[in-house]
This record gives structure tokens, sequence and C-alpha cells, in this order.
């Protein structure tokens, strides 16, 4: 993990001073004309010796407390494995862990990747199903459902 010093920016050392202070930071990047919005941890490595956490879909502030209640879990010493499902944190809801390979990262952990100063992390994504309890890739989930949590982890990786 990367150390604070004078030449970062305000926002990197926030990064690292929220790791050393909370054990994860959280970033949230908004919907735009490239895919859904989706939120991210950094420090779980670091900090609680689990993988990162990556959730598409959900509001920032719904995403922060489902990551942060992921990261007390982890610091409690409890994994959340890649192809695990996991009952408990979604208050009537199941969700699932994926791997999400590293051809992923550049495209959706920048941060992360700055912060461990390169790709020598794991991270699985959290997905989570509809009000019905069907998952994304079901061919009966709504319409709009899967484009707005894509599962990396059921897709081949850019190049």
């Amino acid at each position: 993990m990367r150390t604070a010093n004078d030449g970062m920016t305000p926002a990197e050392i926030k990064v690292l001073a929220d790791i050393d202070e909370n054990g994860v930071h959280i970033v949230h990047v908004a919907e735009s004309a490239r895919g859904p919005g989706y939120s991210y941890t950094i420090g779980m490595p670091y900090s609680f010796d689990h993988a990162e956490v990556i959730v598409f879909g959900l509001p920032p502030d719904v995403a922060e407390a489902l990551l942060d209640a992921v990261a007390d879990e982890a610091a409690d010493g409890n994994k959340f494995a890649a192809d695990g499902q996991h009952d408990g944190l979604l208050q009537g809801y199941p969700v699932k862990f994926f791997a999400v390979a590293k051809g992923w990262y550049p495209e959706f952990l920048e941060t992360a990747l700055w912060a461990h100063e390169g790709d020598g992390f794991d991270c699985v994504q959290l997905v989570w199903p509809d009000k019905q309890g069907r998952w994304p890739w079901r061919d009966d989930v709504r319409e709009g459902f899967a484009e707005m949590q894509p599962v990396l982890g059921r897709r081949e990786p850019p190049a």
C-alpha cells in the first residue's frame, strides 16, 4: 500500500488517511454514458486480509453502508470468497460474490490500482438480486436490471 507524501493531492492523501483511520476507503463512480454507477473499497487486503469489493447499481449511500458492513465483517475475520452466497448483509436478501479478473481493474478500479501501486490484489464483486430474488443473469429478470448490474465474473475482460 502506498504511503502519503508531500507530492500527493489532497484527494490522494484522504484515500490513504481513510485507510489508516477506518481500514477502508470507499470510492463512488457516478453513472455515465459508459455504464452504471458503482462503488468499491480500497484497503481491504491491507487492513483485513480480504479482497477488495465492488458493487454496481446502488445509490452511493446504500453502497457505502453495504461495503462498510462487508468491511466490518472482514474486520471480525469473516471472509467473502468468490462463488459464495451469503445471507445477512442485505436485510431479507442473499448476496453472491464473484471474482473480478485483473483485466477489469483498469476500467473499474483506477484509484485502487494507484493505492496498491499495481494490480497485486484480489477483488470480488458483490451481486444482489432484485426484489423478487432474481439474479441479473436470469432470463426472467426485469428489463434494465442486468444492465444496471453487470456481473464482471461472468464476462470476459477486455484484452
